[in-house]
């Protein structure tokens, strides 16, 4: 989308330098996080890549860019919007034979719900 275009180097998103979190995940940040926690980021996810079960300690809306994602509510593919709250907790596959490219407006940090999860998350930041 345009307004996202804007905040966007120069090419094709395939050519961002995205940074890798774990196996199968990768981010690019848009927007560093405020001193609410606030944060707008791309989040790139490969096929078959399972997201660990989480919550949130705030807001969340998930606009599917390209790809798609199965989780507790259904599937969200391109144009789909996901608004999530600190009620849910879910847990994203992405299920199709391309990334799932997710841009994310976020408040506050996930909670997973595993252990190693939960150990990792102050390292990656997510």
């Amino acid at each position: 989308p345009a307004p996202l275009a804007r905040l966007l180097p120069e090419g094709r998103i395939d050519d961002l330098p995205w940074q890798s979190l774990v196996p199968g995940v990768k981010r690019f940040p848009l927007h560093q996080p405020g001193p609410e926690g606030r944060k707008l980021e791309l989040l790139k996810i490969a096929p078959g890549t399972t997201i660990p079960e989480h919550s949130h300690s705030g807001g969340e809306l998930t606009l599917i860019l390209g790809g798609s994602y199965t989780d507790e509510f259904g599937r969200f593919q391109r144009g789909d919007i996901a608004d999530l709250d600190e009620q849910v907790t879910h847990q994203p596959i992405a299920d199709s034979g391309e990334d799932c490219i997710c841009l994310i407006a976020a408040e506050g940090q996930l909670k997973f719900k595993g252990l190693l999860p939960r150990l990792l998350q102050p390292f990656i930041g997510f």
